[in-house]
């Protein structure tokens, strides 16, 4: 059968005309765009952006190739199978008809519509398969249209097991960096923040909906006198360690929690403006939107019965949400490698409609970075005020779901911290 190719714009490009007549190419991602500058021959442009032509020796076309300003279709009796589109200057041809390897383990093979795309960090394009029968030959090497797939650098060679900065990677966590990191035609369009969502969806409230268990007020700490008594954020800073046991003897306060989320966590001042709800919080958070939530587990707390609760940042009032705490203090002692479960757990969450209505493409990547900025937080003022605290790697998404109810769509554990009382005698070491 007949393989031939023919090349168009980008999907992300648009021609545009200057006010001198002129035709200038522009890829727009969001708010942010990229122009090629002027071209001379407006008809080429033209015919690229709307029907295509066949990958000839045309110099325009040739520098736009070179640039990775087209994306190449590849048609079976005019039929097409495969489009290859650019986020990278596509490399030279290779001068073989491929290697015959079958697909890269770090690559992901995911639907978009009825088609099926190809991609890989290690590629300079995506591959999209438009004909979904093609796919077996396609992952296992065979067939006369792998040879696209290995000039893509989508095919697998030694070195994803005998390098390390290859074999580092898993498929996922590659994919998400690529996706949130690397500019190119596999991000959304409105990638970024687009508000895309605003156009769609009801904003969520700024204040979590309310649980029904019995709220308790908490203490508030006097940060006038904070002010002058407080120390240094630099000495703060220096004797700060990650301290995993705590002293069950004398076991951290309700009030200590009290002053520590107002510090850490309340809800400044909370505003409408243009039918959405902004807060303001002592850390800051992309959009103000304040996506995170805290919800303390207490096993032992003086002043403070054993349960799973939930911080108002607005009222600064706990409420109680549950009294299944064991397999997430359990899992929390594991992680930490401590002796003796936290007196804490600290769950940070999520309610991501907050800021996923708004940005487009990584805002799961900006939900991380607002957990670590929380938890850079809590370990200063928790060394501000003599408690230990850890900061957990890994937390138990399901066993909080099912303590709380609460649908892990639409809001889930994103992080975690230990949180206790110091003891005696500190580890030097720690980290």
């Amino acid at each position: 059968m007949n393989v031939h190719e023919t090349v168009v714009l980008r999907p992300d490009a648009t021609l545009e005309r200057t006010p001198e007549g002129h035709c200038r190419l522009v890829v727009r991602s969001g708010a942010r765009s990229q122009g090629l500058g002027r071209v001379d021959d407006p008809h080429v442009l033209e015919t690229l952006a709307t029907t295509g032509m066949p990958f000839t020796g045309d110099d325009v076309v040739t520098d736009l190739w070179r640039r990775g300003w087209l994306s190449l279709i590849v048609s079976r009796d005019d039929t097409p199978v495969l489009t290859l589109h650019p986020h990278a200057d596509p490399p030279p041809r290779p001068s073989d008809g491929g290697t015959g390897r079958p697909v890269s383990e770090l690559a992901v093979l995911r639907k978009v519509g009825e088609d099926y795309a190809l991609e890989s960090a290690r590629a300079w394009c995506s591959v999209r398969v438009e004909q979904s029968e093609e796919l077996p030959a396609l992952l296992t090497g065979k067939g006369d249209l792998c040879r696209y797939l290995d000039w893509a650098g989508l095919t697998g060679d030694e070195a994803e097991s005998t390098q390390l900065a290859l074999a580092q990677w898993t498929p996922h966590e590659l994919a998400f960096h690529h996706q949130t990191r690397i500019p190119g035609v596999h991000r959304a369009t409105d990638f970024g923040r687009s508000h895309w969502g605003t156009r769609r969806f009801a904003g969520l409230p700024a204040r979590h909906e309310r649980f029904r268990g019995e709220g308790i007020t908490l203490a508030k700490p006097d940060l006038a006198g904070l002010r002058q008594s407080d120390q240094t954020v630099t000495a703060v800073l220096e004797k700060r360690r990650t301290i995993r046991d705590h002293d069950d003897e004398h076991p951290l306060t309700v009030v200590q929690l009290g002053h520590l989320l107002f510090r850490c966590a309340r809800n400044r001042w909370l505003v409408q403006r243009n039918g959405s709800e902004y807060l303001s919080r002592p850390y800051p958070s992309g959009g103000s939107a304040y996506e995170l939530e805290i919800y303390p587990v207490v096993r032992n707390v003086t002043g403070l019965d054993p349960g799973l609760y939930h911080y108002d940042p607005q009222e600064h009032r706990l409420r109680y949400v549950s009294e299944h705490t064991g397999d997430l203090l359990a899992h929390a002692a594991v992680v930490a490698g401590a002796e003796r479960q936290p007196q804490v757990l600290l769950i940070i969450t999520a309610r991501f409609g907050r800021l996923m209505r708004t940005y487009r493409g990584m805002s799961y990547a900006l939900i991380l970075k607002h957990v670590g900025i929380v938890q850079q937080v809590m370990y200063t003022v928790a060394t501000a005020m003599g408690l230990a605290v850890c900061a957990l790697g890994d937390g138990d998404a399901t066993a909080f779901a099912s303590a709380t109810g609460l649908d892990p769509m639409s809001e889930a554990s994103v992080g975690e911290l230990a949180l206790g009382s110091r003891p005696t005698r500190v580890n030097a070491g720690g980290v």
